[in-house]
């Protein structure tokens, strides 16, 4: 059987993943991983059969994942921070065989089910230690089922068409060329600052891993620990979301007359649209190093380098070779450039997705072999991609529709804003409007803020876009990976809570 080092051109005793506290090596990693899939099917995992996997920011994720993977289980990783009752329903829905966990939420949920657990922060070692460590057979083809809460919050689960069907060396090169698509290099250290379970982090740095890369987890994300380790002289790329630029942006008493690091080639970054004026302040700090890309966890990418973004400010990026973006109206049918729509992506091989469970919620995501996750943008006549939000968020005020990621995208460039999020509210007269919830730095002027903010939207907004009411929170509600919550927001605010 081929091992990791040999598929990923590096040498055995070369550091693949470092942790802070370990260092595993190609060679450690090829062998605990085979342990860890030979352990799996010891506790009754079978080829198909399904594995969560709920463990923070260690080297032992990944000797899960790729012991998941090599012994051919469906694998899901799941969010370090969900209740017992959260990580439940994953389990019920993909009737999992075992849990890899150091969390108590994880622990308790496959507790209360029968279901098999690996503890991490348990006897471990021992237990690796007494598995077979034979290679795992090279036919084996495990795949990773993501779910994903979409706009309803209740967890879904994706199932790509083919899965279970690409052997583990075919899709670990499957990885790389995705990897340098993404423009990751293959050479120095990628640097993980997000949690390991989010799912584009994830699986780029899978990908940077696939082309040699080593890769460096920080234990969490805190904006100054980030630079600190992105100024590493071996540091040549990461992924971040436009959250974690603000938080960077908002930090007193830093340098930004040089790039953080001085090998830095590639800063991935997506999970939602990134406000042009955040994205200009980093690219003059950061340099040429910022790939944006988009996507979601049903399929499909876009992807756009810092030259073509700065002609075309805003946009998110054309789609990879063998993908195709369309803009469809309600009835199903093309729209040209310029013309906003639901966003739709379609695999030149026809390849399909389906929900775990949900033919209703997969038939209403696809018009034949195109799917959307309800994204609304536009063309242009060169074939790049730009957003206007989600239908899910859009507020229809006197009958017209605004979409609220357009109007945060417009204020987020005042001085003073941290953060911010736009959401309808009810209107007696127009039926709805929207209310925008500001977070301001540290010493800001609130006043001034306010007024900044109206003339800001005086300038670039039409007046039914125009937030009418301004509230200043101390927090807007974000998941881990910093994805806005606008769902949360807005159902507070019915509910008549802030």
């Amino acid at each position: 059987m081929t091992t990791l080092a040999e598929l990923s051109g590096r040498h055995p005793d070369d550091v693949a993943v470092d942790d802070g506290s370990r260092c595993v090596s190609w060679q450690q990693l090829d062998e605990r991983s085979t342990r860890f899939g030979r352990g799996l099917e010891a506790l009754g995992a079978r080829p198909g059969t399904h594995v969560a996997i709920c463990v923070s920011n260690r080297a032992e994720f990944f000797e899960a994942v790729l012991g998941a993977w090599r012994a051919g289980c469906a694998y899901t990783p799941l969010k370090t921070g969900w209740t017992a009752d959260e990580v439940g329903a994953v389990l019920d829905d993909a009737r999992t065989s075992v849990v890899v966990t150091d969390r108590p939420g994880a622990r308790e949920a496959a507790a209360s089910r029968g279901v098999a657990v690996v503890d991490l922060d348990g006897e471990l070692e021992p237990w690796l230690a007494g598995q077979d460590p034979t290679p795992l057979p090279a036919d084996r083809c495990g795949f990773k089922m993501p779910y994903t809460s979409g706009t309803t919050g209740r967890p879904k689960g994706v199932v790509m068409a083919g899965s279970g069907t690409t052997p583990f060396a075919t899709g670990w090169a499957g990885l790389a060329r995705w990897a340098e698509a993404l423009r990751l290099p293959g050479d120095g250290v990628h640097l993980f600052v997000s949690r390991l379970f989010n799912g584009a982090p994830q699986t780029f740095g899978f990908g940077a891993m696939a082309r040699g890369a080593t890769l460096r987890i920080l234990p969490r994300w805190e904006p100054r620990m980030a630079l600190a380790a992105l100024a590493g002289d071996d540091v040549t790329s990461t992924i971040m979301v436009p959250t974690m630029f603000r938080q960077l942006l908002a930090l007193p008493d830093v340098d930004r007359s040089t790039p953080p690091g001085p090998n830095l080639r590639t800063v991935l970054h997506g999970g939602e649209p990134c406000p042009v004026p955040v994205k200009e302040q980093i690219a003059s700090w950061f340099g040429d190093v910022l790939v944006e890309y988009y996507g979601f966890t049903e399929g499909g990418l876009t992807v756009v380098g810092p030259d073509e973004w700065r002609s075309r400010p805003g946009t998110v990026g054309r789609p990879l070779p063998g993908m195709r973006v369309r803009i469809l109206d309600a009835d199903g049918g093309d729209l040209p450039a310029g013309a906003a729509g639901t966003v739709y992506f379609e695999s030149a091989n026809g390849r399909r997705f389906s929900y775990q469970g949900d033919e209703s919620k997969t038939a209403g995501a696809h018009q034949g072999d195109a799917f959307t996750v309800g994204d609304v943008g536009h063309l242009d006549d060169d074939g790049f991609l730009f957003l206007s939000g989600r239908a899910a968020d859009v507020v229809i005020t006197a009958g017209v529709n605004v979409y609220p990621a357009e109007v945060e995208q417009a204020l987020s460039g005042v001085e003073g804003v941290a953060d911010l999020c736009a959401v309808g509210v009810a209107d007696d007269v127009l039926g709805e409007v929207l209310a925008l919830h500001v977070v301001l730095v540290p010493d800001a002027d609130e006043q001034r803020v306010r007024a900044d903010l109206d003339q800001t939207a005086e300038k670039r907004l039409a007046p039914y876009k125009r937030p009418r009411s301004v509230a200043v929170v101390e927090s807007v509600p974000r998941d881990e990976t910093g994805k806005l919550l606008r769902r949360v927001l807005r159902d507070q605010l019915n509910a008549g809570v802030r």
